[in-house]
């Protein structure tokens, strides 16, 4: 028997080498039937994904400094059978939610919902009644895109923008916004940027909308510099007019890289804490509005005493999440609902709005230097040792630039190196395989 043995295993280094691989190909088979092993190469695999790399990055780092807090007030399921709504969500209980939070000291509320499907009496009274010492309201504007060729290439082109019955009813009022909730939505249909303007020409004429993340920057400092760069678009854009460039916002790209700090998730991540109205607060408070208030034969009320605490100082969105809701997007943080996506944007406004990012120079020179980190750290140590030290120096860079220079910064040095390093591990492999060729053919293309 012990011959037979003797056989099978060897003898010396042999013997222990076979021991450990079968030792190691039962602990992973295990690993694999529980689907441990599937996590494992999951987390393996997302220490070279941008998009981990930047979640990662924001989990890690938290919320950044000068951060506006965000309460979500969810249109859910819950809600919708409470309200007996079966089509348009009421507008008569989107009035009584927003009257709610202006009445408890929101810094800004936003009505996420589509206002050209309905009209509702009691919405046209509160925006014909809302007072001017309100918090700013920011109300969703519809905008119809259509098809064009140019370069030969496709393009969608702002075309115009959808008037609703409230139009009327906002005008002359300097604290209600129509804003553009459109993202930049990648080839994989994943969102990671969002437009902080859009502009939609009538020949020479047109109108600039902002995005909820320019006003939320602007206020309440900015809204007059606000309004003249929103002309200055129309000038340029509309126009063909070169204007004086103004003094805000400091970042004027019309494509911005969106920061996520939270997930669709209805628990609220303790640590993403900030400093907010003299005291510590929770980033994003997420409640469903139908415990807020009731509605029923055509009238909203509310369902009973509301606590201050979830609005003051906060902006207030309005949104929804209900599951025949289309407004739903792909992100790196998995899918969530456009008005948590919005949610995303306001929180890290004026961080968007006012970082100015590194120079095209500065971050091709970071990528040359985390470039050659990599590569020594690749060069230096084996197996796990290398992945897991690759991922630390990848995040820690990833988290200095954004710092420093903004998120989208930082983005793009990690977009740049990271398949770059990939290629020249690919590369490095090849040369290896090809100088072995001669010595020991085939055989070169398996492991020693």
């Amino acid at each position: 028997m012990r011959k037979y043995t003797r056989h099978i295993i060897g003898e010396g280094t042999t013997a222990r080498r076979r021991i450990e691989t079968a030792i190691m190909t039962v602990v992973v088979a295990l690993a694999m039937l529980v689907g441990i092993g599937q996590r494992i190469v999951d987390s393996h695999s997302n220490l070279g994904d941008a998009d981990h790399l930047a979640a990662l990055s924001l989990i890690m780092s938290g919320v950044p400094h000068g951060a506006l807090p965000v309460t979500f007030l969810d249109v859910d399921d819950k809600t919708r059978t409470a309200w007996g709504a079966t089509g348009v969500t009421p507008h008569a209980a989107l009035a009584t939610l927003v009257n709610q939070a202006s009445a408890n000291g929101a810094a800004a509320i936003l009505v996420d919902f589509d206002l050209t499907q309905a009209a509702d009496k009691d919405f046209a009274a509160l925006l014909q009644q809302y007072p001017a010492e309100a918090p700013d309201l920011m109300l969703v504007r519809n905008i119809r895109f259509t098809r064009t060729t140019g370069s030969g290439q496709n393009l969608l082109q702002a075309a115009s923008a959808k008037i609703t019955a409230y139009d009327g009813d906002v005008v002359g009022k300097s604290n209600i916004h129509w804003v553009t909730t459109l993202n930049d939505i990648g080839k994989d249909r994943a969102v990671r940027r969002i437009k902080l303007w859009q502009t939609v020409c009538e020949g020479a004429a047109g109108t600039a909308y902002p995005a909820a993340a320019l006003v939320a920057a602007a206020l309440p400092n900015h809204k007059a510099s606000l309004a003249a760069f929103l002309k200055s678009r129309v000038d340029v854009e509309c126009r063909n007019t070169v204007v004086p460039e103004p003094d805000w916002p400091p970042v004027r790209n019309a494509v911005a890289q969106l920061p996520f700090v939270f997930a669709d998730t209805t628990a609220t991540t303790s640590l993403f804490r900030i400093r907010a109205n003299g005291r510590d607060t929770v980033a994003l408070r997420r409640i469903s509005a139908g415990m807020l208030v009731n509605y029923r034969n055509g009238g909203a009320e509310v369902a009973g005493e509301i606590d201050r605490d979830p609005f003051e100082a906060r902006a207030v969105i309005i949104g929804a999440s209900y599951s025949d809701n289309d407004d739903v997007y792909e992100t790196p943080f998995g899918s969530m609902p456009g008005a948590l996506v919005l949610a995303n944007s306001v929180i890290q406004a004026r961080n968007i709005v006012e970082t100015k990012p590194a120079s095209p120079w500065i971050k091709n020179t970071l990528a040359m230097v985390l470039f050659l980190v990599l590569v020594f750290i690749a060069r230096t140590f084996n197996g796990a040792v290398a992945v897991i030290l690759l991922g630390i120096v990848a995040l820690a860079t990833l988290l200095m630039i954004s710092r420093a220079f903004g998120f989208a910064s930082g983005i793009d040095v990690i977009a740049v190196t990271v398949p770059g390093f990939a290629l020249f591990k690919l590369i490095d492999s090849a040369i290896l395989i090809a100088m072995n060729v001669p010595k020991q053919g085939w055989r070169a293309i398996l492991k020693s």
